[in-house]
């Protein structure tokens, strides 16, 4: 049987039970075929991950009884990505390959050409979820509300932040951009058919543009590649 791996927001501690219910109990005995003895990881940020067993299953909920803490690697993740959400199976595939590659947070913001509006952020966080658990993570990043681009230039021009603009028409590679993980750094990836000409001015003018190529990618794609690139620099 696969590992399996299970985000616990409740703490977690040795010798603790813990009861699930829910769709996490639909995951674990219809999807997982988990039964009394099954081990199951747990995790969250803060205690880290933990070796359970089922100890008892019930018509509609498991308990299961924590053994011991797990020692891990630790993966920072240093980068968050700021992004104008696509539209359906394209946002999908964003947050969750941008989720296994790692990221701290997605922040989505609302241009002029952004095609999707309204964002169900709880089918997202579920995403988010399934994925950190897939990839073998700790980390949840979090999703915040849409922002207007406007607002998103107001608010991060008054800290001391590094943003990393992909844009087509800049010539500075990325293998020339100076990283400091001692700030907060984010990746602007702009929608399908680009910032508009005056949003464009703006973030020339703001922040630290980069180029991915002369390619014209889709923007889940931009963002994939940007955070590969950032994830594993060599310079």
């Amino acid at each position: 049987m696969p590992k399996i791996r299970l985000f616990c927001a409740e703490s977690l501690e040795e010798k603790k039970e813990i009861d699930i219910d829910g769709d996490n109990f639909h995951y674990l005995v219809n999807v997982m075929r988990c039964e009394v003895g099954s081990i199951v990881f747990l995790f969250n940020q803060n205690d880290g991950e933990f070796q359970s067993k089922v100890s008892d299953k019930r018509k509609k909920a498991l308990t299961l009884t924590i053994n011991s803490r797990i020692e891990y690697e630790s993966i920072n993740n240093n980068f968050s990505l700021i992004f104008c959400p696509p539209k359906s199976s394209r946002l999908d595939t964003l947050i969750q390959k941008c989720t296994e590659i790692g990221v701290k947070n997605f922040i989505p913001i609302i241009s002029d050409r952004t095609e999707n509006r309204k964002l169900n952020i709880n089918r997202i966080e579920k995403i988010i979820k399934e994925a950190v658990e897939q990839s073998n993570q700790i980390h949840v990043p979090g999703i915040c509300e849409p922002v207007s681009f406007s607002k998103f230039v107001e608010n991060y021009n008054k800290n001391n932040n590094d943003i990393f603009f992909a844009d087509i028409q800049s010539n500075f590679k990325f293998s020339n951009l100076k990283l400091d993980n001692t700030k907060s750094n984010f990746i602007l990836i702009g929608p399908e058919g680009d910032f508009s000409p005056n949003e464009l001015q703006v973030l020339r003018g703001s922040f630290k543009s980069f180029t991915l190529g002369k390619r014209i990618l889709r923007s889940e794609t931009a963002a994939i590649s940007s955070l590969v690139l950032f994830n594993n620099p060599t310079n």
